[in-house]
């Protein structure tokens, strides 16, 4: 059985994860956080942070959310992601909670922050999840 815990390790493992530096702050109850610090070696050629990372923390967080509803894997099957505001500093916060599930796809919403609590831009999801 996969616990919150168990899920926690998973992404701590991943070079993916360490490569952008994003942080496990809390998830249950189909509610998620993470966070992590805006770094140059992120950015896009403009100076801003790169989409990919944007689009990556989203994601990761949405799918930390998935977890929490008691699935073993979760895949990403769709995303749309909306960009409000570049981010050139500071710390960023990612939130991710679920809107809506059946028996094995989860609709998600995700939200980014810049470290003046701004939403900077905001995600919906959908996942697939298997037990």
């Amino acid at each position: 059985m996969t616990t919150m815990k168990t899920v926690q390790q998973r992404f701590e493992q991943s070079t993916f994860w360490q490569t952008l530096g994003f942080e496990y702050i809390h998830a249950e109850d189909g509610v998620a956080e993470i966070a992590f610090n805006y770094r140059e070696d992120l950015t896009n050629v403009v100076g801003t942070l790169h989409g990919g990372v944007f689009m990556a923390a989203l994601d990761t967080v949405m799918g930390i959310a998935t977890h929490t509803l008691g699935f073993d894997k979760v895949v990403t099957i769709q995303l749309e992601t909306r960009f409000l505001k570049p981010i050139t500093k500071g710390r960023i916060q990612a939130l991710g909670r679920v809107i809506s599930q059946t028996r094995s796809t989860v609709i998600l919403e995700g939200r980014l922050y810049n470290e003046d609590q701004e939403l900077v831009g905001f995600a919906t999801a959908t996942f697939k999840g298997t037990h």
